[in-house]
């Protein structure tokens, strides 16, 4: 590798360092102050760049703000699939794990949870989204069940029934918090008890 090849790749490791640096600090800052009170500036500053440098990478708060959502619900998904994926030859551990991941996720991004808060038009912005993701989520859940009731894991239920139920259920404790600004935490306990009841009913 020559130097000007060399030069070219620590600078785009320094902007691709500096780019997640500034979806950090944004999701720190949202979090704590929501998503009207919170400005570039105070984002720059936390994340120790200019605010020129937050317009390059995302031209606005508002694009800066879809960015971050996207990368968050995409480490959603990651995290999920991994956690799962130690069990994925016993269908009932599958669906627990899946479960469990989801507030893993929230307790490291309470930036999430301004979509429960009511603030006003966040949620129907990206309602549409929401509901393709929880479309896929629900089809993702589904394949676990029926694999599950193949393998003579689970009783002969309705996939798509069981699977709605999970994802109200999850949905419904995940939102049952009112930290706003700092780390979330939920009843381990009752977290646990749900989905052990839950799976007790469709197990065979």
């Amino acid at each position: 590798m020559n130097n000007s090849t060399d030069y070219a790749a620590r600078r785009t490791q320094a902007s691709i360092r500096r780019r997640l640096a500034v979806l950090q600090a944004a999701g720190s800052c949202f979090a704590t102050h929501g998503y009207k009170h919170t400005n570039v500036a105070q984002i720059a500053a936390q994340a120790n760049v200019s605010k020129g440098l937050v317009f390059h990478f995302f031209g606005s708060k508002e694009n800066l703000f879809s960015s971050l959502i996207e990368d968050c619900l995409n480490q959603w998904s990651t995290l999920s699939e991994y956690r799962a994926s130690g069990a994925d030859e016993n269908s009932i551990e599958e669906l627990r794990r899946l479960f469990l991941a989801s507030f893993e996720f929230m307790e490291r991004n309470p930036v999430m949870l301004l979509f429960s808060s009511g603030e006003e038009g966040l949620l129907d912005t990206y309602r549409a989204d929401f509901a393709r993701r929880n479309q896929r989520w629900r089809t993702r859940l589904s394949r676990t069940i029926k694999k599950g009731i193949a393998a003579g894991e689970i009783r002969d239920v309705d996939p798509s029934r069981v699977a709605a139920i999970f994802h109200e259920l999850q949905g419904a404790m995940l939102t049952r918090t009112d930290t706003r600004g700092s780390t979330p935490r939920y009843d381990r306990r009752k977290v646990d008890l749900a989905i052990d009841i839950l799976l007790r009913g469709i197990e065979k």
